[in-house]
């Protein structure tokens, strides 16, 4: 029997829903994703960032006043750190997001869909868990979005303070601990920009001292960043007005760890306590329902992150303790790499399920161009390498095969490019960046892994693909690199095709691209791709004969391309670009330095 199923805890534990997995394939999901990346786009600014979160900070600030009033005021709630909420509407959605550690591209993604959920003229209810940022570069860009947010509907929006959050306001007396949790103070900037970080954090800090540490819904569900204080601290507390007043305790809704395993609250090293003996969560509970009067019977954390994006901890009761994070990092390889899927938690009618997402890799790879996550090189390092960034607004962008972000080079090299470690590293990045359409960044990442004077022939090779990939824009470096190629080996057939295929799609210069197409076929009589090629480029010539040739040895070797409706050179325009495309998905790139190379739809 669980220890929660007693008369003292009354009303009982709902169960709770089923996982809802969002499907990011649906017509309207996709135009969801596109504003994503509009937004994330946006915040890619640095400097710019900076300000918009400090207005929004000052704003925050002066709307909760000398206290939380005004937070979450549609909730007519009781107390200032520790909120009780009189009422929630069953009839809506009430969003809970865990911990977001500066992830702009999970953050702006899961409220797109709240928001589309919601409805237009309507504000989701939304509390956030806390650990907005975590010493990343999209730290700044977090909390403008949430504390926006926040200002536009203070009153459905509920902020929780996390133990990053706290670290700021407790940077005196943790300052001694190594182990303290990375939060918006260290954010990696350029020198020119420390600051605005500095007024930044110091406006945060004096955010953090009024905003809850916990809230207490009417269903009794509780909502805090990590743990409950433990039994034998709240014995001594008789009511919620003396718990308010002790600031340790109050730390450890934010500050103590979970053990993962056992049904036990385990003190923080932050907060300097140590605990004789393992103490019960249930019991926990117990002196919360005394305290403060009213049944907590359940709750809803952050603080860990959960591999899966949530974990429900089955060994307190069915539907007792919910973990979220809603952060999408990639994973270590030792738990299985991957990335994690962001997750929300979605209470109604007071039942609760875990909302997840599983955000597309292709974007996710922009995203990373934008905010890299790579903190291993040190403050110095990043500012030194860094140029001031600009403070006008970035440039929209999309996936389109012409359209790429104007992308800040913020700490994305943590090794040396003259390292022979670095070359698989950026290779890898640019192979991945190939396969997202993103060929600005593959062609930067392929130049750096060339740096290092190991597999040059194939990092070239992908830079020339990712450059005729952008079209014109890119053809005149894409023929200059083949050239380049073909200097050192004049029968390579692959480099043929590639030049070829740029002539093509680029200039439309079929008599050009024609001569390229036969020099491959000439090495590789068997290459059906650029006998399909030649064929197009005879037929855009007019030269229906030996079009006809061509496209029939094509298809004697297997070629996988549609031939084209007309063979006399009045093929429709529509149709020519189709053709074109396809004709640019068959480059071939190496997917490793050492590998043969493969068509580029393979990706």
């Amino acid at each position: 029997m669980s220890p929660f199923q007693s008369e003292d805890l009354t009303p009982t534990v709902p169960p709770p829903g089923p996982l809802v997995t969002v499907d990011l394939t649906e017509p309207r999901a996709k135009l969801i994703l596109e504003r994503v990346r509009q937004r994330v786009a946006m915040w890619g600014d640095t400097g710019r960032t900076l300000h918009r979160a400090f207005d929004a900070v000052q704003a925050a600030n002066q709307l909760v006043g000398s206290g939380p009033g005004a937070m979450g005021a549609e909730f007519r709630p009781i107390g200032r750190r520790v909120l009780r909420l009189n009422e929630i509407s069953e009839e809506e959605a009430f969003w809970i997001i865990g911990d977001v550690r500066g992830d702009v591209l999970a953050l702006e993604t899961v409220l797109g869909f709240i928001d589309e959920a919601t409805g237009r003229g309507r504000s989701p209810q939304i509390v956030f868990l806390g650990d907005l940022a975590a010493g990343t570069l999209g730290d700044a860009a977090c909390l403008a979005i949430a504390l926006e947010r926040f200002a536009t509907a203070p009153s459905r929006t509920i902020f929780i303070a996390g133990d990053r959050e706290l670290a700021l306001t407790l940077e005196n007396e943790i300052a001694i601990d190594d182990r303290k949790p990375r939060g918006l103070a260290d954010m990696p900037v350029p020198d020119a920009l420390q600051n605005s970080l500095r007024n930044l954090a110091r406006a945060f800090s004096d955010f953090v001292e009024k905003i809850p540490v916990a809230v207490i819904c009417p269903d009794g569900m509780l909502l805090a960043h990590s743990a409950l204080p433990r039994e034998s601290i709240l014995a001594a507390i008789e009511n919620a007005r003396t718990l308010e007043s002790q600031p340790i305790v109050l730390r450890a809704f934010a500050l103590d760890r979970l053990h993962p395993r056992e049904p036990q609250v385990i003190p923080s090293a932050i907060s300097g306590e140590v605990s004789a003996k393992p103490e019960d969560f249930a019991k926990s509970l117990q002196s919360l329902n005394r305290i403060f009067e009213i049944p907590v019977v359940r709750m809803v954390r952050g603080h860990d992150a959960a591999p899966e994006g949530h974990r429900w901890f089955r060994h307190y009761g069915d539907g007792v303790l919910l973990t979220i994070t809603t952060m999408a990092d990639e994973l270590p390889m030792e738990i299985g790499g991957g990335r994690r899927k962001p997750s929300v938690a979605r209470l109604k009618s007071k039942r609760l399920r875990v909302v997840r997402f599983e955000i597309p890799e292709s974007i996710a790879i922009i995203a990373q161009q934008i905010f890299p996550n790579q903190m291993a090189a040190s403050q110095k390092e990043i500012s030194s390498a860094s140029p001031p960034q600009q403070t006008t607004a970035p440039e929209p962008f999309s996936l389109a095969m012409d359209s790429e972000p104007n992308l800040a080079k913020v700490s994305t090299i943590v090794v040396s490019t003259n390292d022979l470690q670095a070359m698989p590293i950026h290779f890898e990045r640019g192979v991945r960046l190939l396969a997202a359409s993103a060929w600005t960044g593959a062609r930067q990442a392929f130049q750096e892994a060339a740096n290092s004077d190991k597999n040059a022939h194939a990092c070239l090779m992908n830079e020339a693909v990712a450059s005729l990939s952008l079209g014109l824009n890119g053809h005149q470096d894409a023929l200059r690199l083949c050239r380049g190629l073909l200097q050192g080996d004049a029968t390579n057939a692959w480099v043929h095709f590639n030049m070829g295929v740029s002539y093509l799609t680029s200039e439309r210069n079929p008599i050009e691209a024609g001569r390229a197409f036969r020099a491959a076929t000439q090495s590789v009589p068997q290459f059906a791709d650029a006998w399909w090629a030649l064929g197009l480029a005879f037929s855009l010539r007019g030269d229906r004969r030996s079009a006809t040739e061509a496209l029939a040895k094509a298809a004697e070797y297997g070629c996988q391309l549609s031939m084209p409706s007309s063979l006399v050179g009045t093929i429709p325009a529509r149709e020519l670009t189709s053709l074109f495309e396809a004709l640019r998905s068959r480059v071939l790139y190496h997917p490793a330095p050492a590998s043969p190379p493969v068509p580029l739809s393979q990706a």
